[in-house]
Parts: structure tokens; sequence; C-alpha cells
């Protein structure tokens, strides 16, 4: 079976035949890959892909910038070839780009349940804690209402009492009057059939009969006194202890009431303080993953920027042999240039060096010897 072999895209500008030979393998390498950006190991293979693709689209950038200074006449073909270029890299960082941004958003997007979730929780917890409050508040005022219950049925009690004494007292004070009534009749009817006896002895008989008369009356004014003030005094008490036990369920209800303000002020401070821990705590999460992100971000494109720098200088030396090594101003720096250019490049995963060829020119090789797409970037 033989393996297909991507073609290199064609362009008119010389300069960018690098760039497009570099399209070739990065495209063979990225190109419809799948990262697990879920994992670390993916990110950072994510993240590294990414920034070698921007690598070669910045470096095709600053070229274009370069070359079109001096070539003014070039300039269309430059940015038209640049912009092909740029937007066949754009594809290949494009998809790229959205796995790690998906992955982004997905992970917001859990952080957002989880806090909603925990929510929710919280919010169920409140209301079992208001129904059971309400539970004992519905006891508590059921049982207020049978202690009313029982002082109304003492009252209505004491009240019969009061209402039957006095029954009493106006059945006996009817009962002394008809006593009295009978004993007058009786008076008049002896002192009829006795009309005519002597005046001395009607004299007496009225004068035993009214002062038996006011001796019963004073009696009764006395025992009618004593009992009105002995109910007065019943109604008294009664309504005082009325009042206590009005004032006792009224003291304890306010109790209650404070009691319950305390416990759901409690409860509602309690629940703030661990809403703003929960929610500092998640904020703390997402900074110091985010920092994390960053700091990787930013280590891994300073040793980019390191390999870069380095890369530059060697291709500037290389350059400079080439073009001026053959003076003999300059063959002594040339010679002493050398052996540095034989050595890989510091800084390269690749291990490219420079290697003199028999018609005397210089050729950048990859580690097996192989000539390196980027060996004719200053030719």
């Amino acid at each position: 079976m033989k393996t297909a072999v991507a073609e290199t895209p064609k362009t008119s500008i010389e300069e960018y035949n690098p760039f497009a030979a570099a399209l070739t393998e990065l495209r063979h390498r990225y190109k419809g890959v799948l990262f697990d950006v879920t994992t670390k190991e993916g990110m950072q293979a994510a993240i590294a892909g990414r920034a070698e693709i921007r690598k070669c689209r910045v470096s095709l950038e600053k070229v274009r910038v370069e070359i079109k200074a001096p070539a003014l006449k070039r300039t269309q073909d430059i940015d038209s070839e640049a912009r092909m270029l740029r937007e066949s890299l754009e594809a290949l960082e494009t998809p790229i780009d959205d796995q790690i941004k998906a992955d982004e958003r997905r992970k917001a997007a859990e952080l957002k349940a989880a806090a909603e979730a925990e929510a929710a929780r919280i919010a169920a917890e409140e209301q079992a804690r208001k129904e059971a409050e309400a539970k004992v508040m519905a006891a508590q005022r059921a049982e207020i209402e049978r202690q009313q219950a029982e002082l109304r049925e003492q009252q209505r009690a004491q009240e019969a009492a009061a209402a039957e004494a006095r029954r009493k007292l106006e059945a006996e004070q009817r009962a002394a009057r008809e006593k009295i009534e009978a004993e007058e009749r009786g008076a008049r009817l002896a002192r009829e059939e006795a009309d005519r006896k002597a005046q001395a002895e009607r004299d007496r008989i009225e004068a035993e009969a009214k002062a038996k008369r006011e001796a019963e009356e004073a009696r009764i004014q006395e025992q009618r006194r004593q009992e009105r003030q002995l109910a007065e005094e019943q109604a008294a008490k009664v309504k005082a202890e009325q009042e206590a036990e009005a004032k006792r369920l009224r003291d304890a209800q306010e109790k209650i009431d404070a009691e319950r303000r305390a416990v759901e002020e409690a409860a509602r401070k309690d629940r703030f303080e661990q809403e703003q821990r929960e929610l500092q705590a998640l904020r703390a999460k997402e900074a110091a993953e985010r920092a994390e992100r960053e700091a990787e971000e930013a280590k891994q494109r300073e040793t980019q920027r390191r390999e870069n720098e380095s890369k530059d200088g060697w291709a500037m030396l290389a350059t400079f042999v080439r073009v001026y090594g053959k003076l003999d101003e300059f063959k002594a720096v040339a010679k002493a240039i050398g052996p540095f250019l034989r050595t890989p490049i510091k800084g390269s995963a690749t291990g490219q060096y420079m290697s003199r060829q028999p018609d005397g020119s210089n050729m950048l090789c990859n580690k097996d010897g192989t000539r390196s797409v980027f060996d004719d970037v200053d030719q």
C-alpha cells in the first residue's frame, strides 16, 4: 500500500516556498486532529500545536512585510499569496482553538450547574426548616388556645356560681318578705279581733311586731351586703386571675415570637455566611485554575520565544556565511562561525545543523541528514 504524500502548495513568491513546505508539514501533523483537552497533557499538546502554527503564521507575516518594503511592485502578489497561506493556517488553527474554547465553556457550564444545584439544596433545606418551625408554632398555638378555652370555662363556672348565689339570696329575701307579710296579715286579723281589747295590748303587740320586723330587715340587709361583697370579691378575684393569665399568655407569645425571630435571623445570617464562603471558594478555585493556565501558556510562549531567537540568530549567521563567506575580508569570520553552524542549533528540538556541500555552499540539515524545509529561506 502506498502512503499518500500531501502536495506542497504552489506559490509564485520565492520567499514563501519555505512556508508552503511548512504548511504541508503542519497540515500533515495537525489537520483533523482532535485533542483531549479535558486532560492536562491533551491541553498542553493543543496549546503547543496552536503555538507552532501561530509561529509559522507570524513568521510568514514578518517575511511578507520585509519583502514588500523594497519590492513595492510585487505587493499585490505578496498580499494575495500571504492571505491564501494565512487562511490555510487559520483553517488549521481554528479547529484547535475551538476545541480549547469548547472545553473552557464546558467547565464554566459545570461550575454554573454545581452552583445552581447547591442553591437548590439550600432552598430545600430552608423550606424544610420553615415547615418544621410552622409545625412547632401550630402546636404552641393549639396549646395556647386550649389553655384559653379552659380559662373561659372556669370563668363561666365562676359566673354560674355567682348567679346561683344571687338567685338563692333573692329567694331567701322573697321568703322573708312573704313571711313578714303573712305575719302582718295575722297581726291585722288579731288586731281586728281584739279591736276592742285594751289599747295597751295593741301597742305592745305592734311594738313587738315592729321591733321584730326591723330586726329581720336589718338582718336581711346585712346578709345581702355580705353576699354582695363576697360576689364582688369573687368577681374581682376572677378578673385578676383572668388578667394575670392573659398577661402570662401574652408574655409567652411574645417570648415565642422573639425566639422565632432570633432563630430566623441566626439561620439567615448562617446561610448568608455559608453562601459567601462557598462563593469565595469557587472564585478562588477559578482564579487558581486561570492563573495556572496563564502561567503554563506564558511558560510555553517564553520557551518558544527563546527557541525562535536562537534559530533567528543561527539563521543570521548562516546567511552571513553564505552571502559574505567567499569575500576575502570576511573569510576569517566565516571560518570562525563554521564550527558553530555545524553543531545542532541550541534550543532546537529537531537537532538541525549546517553542513558544507561539495560545491562550497552550506545546507541546513535535519537531525537525520536530510535537507530542512527552511534551508532556502535566505537563498
